[in-house]
């Protein structure tokens, strides 16, 4: 069984502050996406007894984003392959 090392995150949003763990392989994403979902949240308008629904409303909109990005990278990956293989066909005639 591999373990996998978690770093302890702390985020402050609003004076209020957030503490959780991210998996290794995760936290350059998550420090990179950090920023982005302060700035969803601070421009949110809410009372401040929602935050915490903020906070998950801002995280999926990240993570609706990222999946998004998976996809066009997948369909870019898949013609990459096609053009990849014409060429191929059309060197080897």
């Amino acid at each position: 069984m591999i373990r996998v090392k978690i770093h302890k995150l702390k985020i402050t949003i609003r004076d209020r502050e957030f503490e959780f763990g991210v998996p290794e392989n995760e936290y350059i994403v998550f420090k990179k996406a950090e920023k982005r979902i302060i700035e969803l949240i601070e421009n949110m308008k809410f009372p401040e007894h929602q935050l915490d629904n903020a906070i998950l409303n801002a995280a999926l909109g990240v993570a609706k984003e990222n999946e998004n990005l998976k996809e066009k990278t997948e369909e870019l990956d898949e013609r990459v392959s096609e053009l990849t293989k014409k060429i191929e066909i059309f060197l080897n005639q």
